[in-house]
C-alpha cells in the first residue's frame, strides 16, 4: 500500500517505487486510479524501450494511446472489468510503438489497495509476445511479475517501518528535551 496523502507522482513512497521499477527488466507502469482516465504516473525504462516513447510522452496519459487505430474491443472490455472489481487480470493487446510498428503485448494488471480498502493505483506489466510465444514463457513472465510485486510490497513495508522508527526517535528526543527543561 502506498501513502494516499502523497500528491500524484510525488513523495518518498512513489520515489522509492520508481527506483524499484527502474531496476526491473520487466516493462512496468503505475496508473493513478483516482485521477480521470487513470493516467500513468510511473513508466520504467523497460516500458519506454518496448514502446519507443519517452517518459515525458507517456506520463500523464492513459496507456490506451498505444492502441492507436487497432481493434482491441474485447481486451478493453476485460480491462474495464478488472478495474471495476479492483482485481487483477491478464489481457493481450495489439499496440503500436512510436514508430508505428504494431506488436502484441501481454498486459498483467493488478490493483493496489489502500488500507481503507480503496484502489489508488493499478500496476501494469507488459510483455512483448513474439509469434512463437508459449504458455510456458507466459507463466515464467507471470512468476517474474509476482516476484517484482512482492519486492515492491516489501520495499513499501520497509519504508513504513523506517518512518515509524524515525517518528519514535523524534518523539523520544522531544520527550527527553522536555524532561531536561523541567529539571
Amino acid at each position: 500500500m502506498i501513502d494516499k496523502d502523497e500528491p500524484e507522482g510525488k513523495g518518498p513512497g512513489l520515489d522509492k517505487l520508481k527506483e524499484l521499477f527502474e531496476r526491473s527488466p520487466i516493462a512496468l507502469t503505475l496508473a493513478d486510479a483516482t485521477a480521470p482516465d487513470m493516467p500513468l504516473i510511473i513508466a520504467n525504462s523497460a516500458f519506454l524501450t518496448l514502446t519507443g516513447y519517452g517518459e515525458d510522452e507517456v506520463v500523464g496519459r492513459n496507456c490506451r494511446f498505444l492502441q492507436d487505430d487497432l481493434d482491441n474491443d474485447a481486451a478493453r472490455a476485460e480491462v474495464r472489468e478488472v478495474v471495476r472489481i479492483a482485481g487483477q487480470g491478464q489481457v493481450v493487446f495489439r499496440n503500436r510503438r512510436k514508430d508505428g510498428e504494431a506488436f502484441d503485448n501481454l498486459l498483467f494488471l493488478q490493483s493496489l489497495i489502500e488500507r481503507d480498502g480503496k484502489t489508488r493505483f493499478f500496476l501494469g506489466s507488459q510483455f512483448l509476445l513474439e509469434p512463437n510465444v508459449t504458455e510456458r514463457r507466459i507463466d515464467s513472465h507471470l512468476k517474474q511479475i509476482d516476484l517484482a510485486v512482492a519486492r515492491a510490497i516489501q520495499a513499501q513495508s520497509s519504508l513504513r517501518a523506517e518512518q515509524r522508527r524515525m517518528l519514535a526517535n523524534a518523539a523520544h528526543a522531544v520527550a527527553h528535551a522536555w524532561l531536561a527543561l523541567r529539571s
